[in-house]
């Protein structure tokens, strides 16, 4: 990017996985010399705000992304619904912004509502196919309107690797837009020796995230081995020490980078953004897949097959299965 820009860089809140991979972007933007303004909500604005304190925020409507208890069908067809509605109040809340804001290029992390005709409009998204147990025709027919509605489609992967039919084929009327951009990660591949150190992290909407935390704190206090569990809430600065456990809220990005490359094993869901990560930094994990996000099934899937990523079901975890997985991935316990 030759020439300095004003640029509107807008985050979806779908946990942290959106804006811990637009971190990366939103440093190599500031670096060209550009000027960014920045625009979310939730825990991923939180994030923002903390890791880029000099840059304007500006709060916009949530897409009020849940995932009931059960991971039944229920919850899927209500974040359709809110998704249609965030999609309108975000077009309402950028009309009214560029009212006030002139800005030279717009960038989107999966905010569909975030693009203008007369503006150069960008989304970051793999999602150029979604899988849904029901109706997938018709949801990705939604999703295509959307997506070409944007100048450029930004596909965060390499050589469709990690995403499989999730960004391939291409659809025919998105071809033109659709560019690769590589893995995009806040974190550096190094020459760090892997200690004894089992990390967890847990993140993605609620109330599964809380779930997934109170079933993994007994098994990982039972475990002879030094473990760490992020709880994802980038608002809070705690931290708890059972034994050879440690749970903390959250760490800055510096902390957090010495110890996801200290770690031997990485347990997590398998968020896009988080899978990006792991596999930047060429660790091996144990993927655990939100009730009813059918797409992080999906990669779960994708990788144990095509590259031998071990993965559990959430309701089928349990200190012999953790154990069993931590065994494959030659951890001793």
């Amino acid at each position: 990017m030759k020439n300095k820009k004003k640029i509107l860089f807008a985050v979806l809140n779908w946990g942290l996985g959106h804006a811990t991979r637009s971190w990366e972007l939103i440093n190599n933007l500031l670096n060209e010399g550009n000027e960014v303004i920045l625009a979310s909500d939730g825990v991923a604005k939180e994030f923002l705000m903390k890791e880029f304190p000099q840059l304007k925020m500006f709060e916009v409507p949530s897409y009020n992304i849940q995932y009931g208890e059960k991971g039944n069908i229920l919850p899927l067809i209500k974040n359709g619904l809110n998704t249609q509605i965030a999609v309108k109040r975000e077009q309402v809340w950028l009309k009214r912004f560029l009212k006030k804001q002139k800005v030279d290029l717009i960038i989107s992390d999966n905010r569909y509502g975030m693009y203008c005709s007369e503006i150069k409009s960008i989304i970051i998204t793999h999602q150029l196919n979604i899988k849904v147990p029901i109706l997938e025709n018709v949801v990705n027919a939604q999703n295509h309107f959307w997506l070409n509605r944007f100048h450029e489609i930004w596909v965060p992967d390499h050589e469709n690797t990690l995403s499989g039919e999730l960004s391939q084929p291409i659809p025919s009327k998105l071809m033109n837009k659709v560019k690769e951009i590589g893995w995009i990660s806040r974190f550096k591949k190094s020459d760090t020796a892997s200690e004894e150190l089992i990390l967890a992290i847990v993140s993605g909407p609620e109330p599964q995230k809380t779930i997934l935390i109170e079933k993994l704190v007994p098994i990982l206090k039972n475990l002879d081995h030094k473990v760490i569990l992020y709880t994802g809430n980038p608002n809070e600065n705690k931290e708890e020490i059972h034994g050879l456990l440690t749970i903390k809220s959250h760490d800055s990005t510096p902390e957090f980078i010495k110890n996801i490359q200290k770690a031997k094993v990485i347990i997590g869901r398998p968020g896009y953004s988080s899978i990006m990560d792991y596999w930047v930094l060429q660790k091996k994990m144990i993927l655990i897949p939100t009730p009813g996000q059918f797409e992080q099934l999906y990669l779960a899937k994708h990788l144990f097959v095509n590259h031998n990523v071990t993965y559990t079901q959430q309701s089928l975890l349990s200190f012999a299965t953790l154990r069993r997985l931590l065994c494959e991935n030659r951890i001793e316990i």
